[in-house]
């Protein structure tokens, strides 16, 4: 490790927003209403840590295996309740990531798979693209980032919130002659049409 000058000192960056913390600028999202789920896997205990209490942030209902093959056993084990989300290591001893995902989804094919990965160039090895349904973040990554993931994986969308709709999606905003007529009138302006 490098020294640091005594007039300059490390920056404190935190890794968990806590409530009611406003030096944290952590996205707006309403709590899930809707708890799913999440198997946390990963050899490296103080990872596995650090993701089950990010997610614990969404109120997800979390268990954790220290390696592929622990969690295989959960997953096989009868009355295992089944998983939503999985949250796993790409790269591990025994049983990898990718294999892990093959047995979740053997024994619940709607499982969600999140490789958590410090190799992204591996991932892609032997294939073009990941499967649907599955997606990665590489390490490091930060709260904000790991919880959008979840989201995005889980529920298709980041916020339960309605947004507002595009008015350009809408089919039936061209069909009115006033904004064709609208259009027409500013193209002929314009001399395209």
């Amino acid at each position: 490790m490098l020294p640091v000058p005594a007039s300059q000192s490390l920056p404190n960056i935190q890794l968990i927003h806590r409530p009611g913390d406003a030096s944290v600028s952590a996205l707006r999202r309403p709590p899930l209403k809707i708890r799913k789920r999440v198997l946390v896997v990963d050899d490296e205990i103080p990872i596995v840590k650090l993701v089950t209490r990010i997610l614990a942030i969404d109120n997800y209902e979390i268990t954790s295996a220290a390696s592929g093959d622990d969690a295989a056993q959960m997953i096989n084990a009868p009355g295992y309740p089944g998983v939503d989300l999985l949250v796993t290591d790409l790269i591990m001893p025994g049983i990898n990531g990718r294999e892990l995902a093959m047995i979740t989804r053997r024994r619940f094919p709607n499982t969600r798979v999140l490789f958590v990965t410090g190799f992204a160039d591996r991932l892609f090895k032997d294939l073009t693209e990941l499967r649907p349904g599955e997606s990665f973040i590489e390490k490091p990554f930060g709260v904000d980032g790991l919880l959008e993931a979840a989201r995005l994986l889980t529920f298709g969308q980041i916020s339960d919130r309605d947004e507002p709709r595009d008015r350009r999606d809408d089919g039936r905003e061209w069909t009115d002659d006033r904004v064709r007529g609208k259009v027409v009138r500013l193209l002929r302006k314009l001399r395209m049409a």
